[in-house]
């Protein structure tokens, strides 16, 4: 148990999470939600509604709820559209608390009222580098409209019938719940995303996971770095990507480009009996990532480019290789190659010329170590760790009840005046009055003009009369 050795500490366990997150991890069904958006809304619904109810359901859960001796000043929950949970709150009289594990997102932003518009940044999942020009902003703007009706006609509505069936309360209280967050944690950090506008009462906390004490290496693994004569390169992608996934087309362009390379590969594969590798590439099922990172001889990082895997490159100031598949992977690489400390492939059109080329000009090129090492810097220098952050804030949300004082409520603001909306209409009205004003002279004008030529052409009619009568 993760909690068994903290005081006061109670771990109710779900057996049943463990069949729906592997369900929800599973690459195949995964790759179904980019067949269309409807598709994705109802795999994604029906995976969040199965997890809402098997908590809600749980024999520990419900005992929990009948004991009417129970109390508690806060509940916290993870804020990724498992509405129904928000109940909890409601049920307890206790402030809600939310936490993110991934990066922030429109979701995030629209419980906690953050009124910086979600179209500056692009959604996890599209998989494109997001430009400043019109176009990308109204391309990205398309897909949050898409994302966001999604989740009011699908997700919402499936949370709703648990929140009903095991509390009872009404829609009103459901959708209350949503505004009432008094502190979001965020598991990110400015240096990792665009600078934007935002509430005091969203926290970024990103590499809290990192204060936690590394696993130290093996000693054969550690011989192995610490004798790499050129350096190490490390191949890891994620827990969630298993050898399996890892299609033939993509194997063999990698193992024939680290056969060229000088450096030495630690490659993380679930499946031990890579075929045709060579002995400069150790293969390991369970890598301590960070003490990985942290050796002095790892040159370049090879990464799928999970949110987690990025915060422990950057930690340790390694170049990055990118090679995403889907969600948050396209945003967080594209971010570091944006930054000068990553190249990105497309995992569908790999090659190894390709592959080799863009590992020799990211260990041969100065530029993107020394970029790592200033990203690096700009990571690690706060005021706090992430941890001790957390813990803070936490505390002063239990101080301050529900902090109303550091949120932004956008229930209690009308629509015009949350979107700026009069503002928009002033500017319009100017324009249009500038606009107006132009148009009505610039048609005086031409009136004027046609009526001018029109006197011109009757003196002339009349004088070529005149001319006429008078040879006559």
């Amino acid at each position: 148990c993760l909690l068994s050795n903290i005081e006061g500490a109670r771990h109710i366990r779900v057996p049943k999470l463990n069949q729906h997150m592997r369900e929800m991890i599973d690459t195949d069904q995964l790759m179904d939600f980019f067949r269309n958006k409807w598709t994705e809304g109802e795999l994604a619904s029906s995976m969040l509604y199965n997890i809402s109810q098997a908590i809600l359901s749980n024999e520990g859960i419900q005992r929990m709820l009948q004991d009417r001796s129970e109390h508690f000043d806060m509940v916290m929950v993870e804020v990724t559209h498992l509405d129904a949970l928000y109940g909890l709150a409601e049920y307890y009289n206790a402030s809600l608390m939310g936490f993110s594990c991934v990066r922030r997102s429109w979701v995030l932003e629209e419980l906690a009222g953050n009124p910086a518009p979600s179209v500056y940044e692009p959604i996890s999942p599209i998989g494109y580098m997001m430009d400043t020009s019109l176009l990308s902003m109204i391309y990205n703007w398309i897909f949050i409209t898409e994302e966001k009706m999604l989740e009011s006609l699908i997700i919402r509505p499936a949370q709703l019938r648990i929140f009903k069936k095991y509390f009872g309360y009404s829609s009103k209280t459901f959708e209350d719940l949503r505004s009432r967050f008094s502190v979001i944690l965020s598991n990110s950090h400015f240096s990792m995303r665009r600078v934007r506008a935002n509430v005091p009462s969203i926290i970024d906390v990103g590499g809290l996971h990192l204060s936690e004490t590394p696993e130290p290496c093996s000693e054969e693994l550690q011989r192995f770095m610490d004798e790499a004569e050129h350096g190490v390169i490390y191949f890891s992608m994620g827990l969630d990507i298993l050898a399996k996934y890892l299609p033939d087309h993509m194997q063999q362009p990698l193992l024939q480009a680290f056969s060229r390379v000088q450096q030495r590969i630690v490659w993380k594969n679930e499946d031990l009996t890579t075929p045709n590798k060579t002995n400069k590439i150790y293969v390991i099922a369970k890598v301590p990532q960070r003490q990985v990172l942290a050796h002095p001889n790892v040159r370049l990082f090879i990464t799928q480019g999970g949110l987690l895997s990025v915060m422990e490159a950057i930690d340790s100031g390694v170049p990055m290789l990118g090679l995403p598949f889907f969600f948050d992977h396209f945003t967080n690489m594209h971010r570091a190659k944006q930054c000068g400390m990553a190249e990105v492939l497309d995992t569908n059109n790999l090659n190894a010329d390709t592959l080799t080329n863009t590992i020799e000009e990211l260990l041969e090129n100065p530029k993107y170590a020394s970029r790592a090492r200033e990203m690096s810097k700009s990571f690690r220098d706060r005021p706090m760790s992430p941890l001790s952050t957390a813990v803070w804030w936490t505390e002063y949300a239990l101080r301050h009840r529900d902090a109303k004082h550091i949120r932004l409520n956008k229930d209690g603001i009308s629509m015009i005046q949350y979107y700026r909306l009069d503002y928009l209409l002033t500017y319009a009205l100017r324009v249009g009055f500038v606009v107006g004003v132009l148009l009505f002279l610039g048609f005086r004008l031409f009136q004027g003009n046609r009526e001018a030529q029109s006197r011109l052409l009757e003196r002339q009619r009349a004088y070529i009369q005149i001319m006429n009568g008078n040879e006559s």
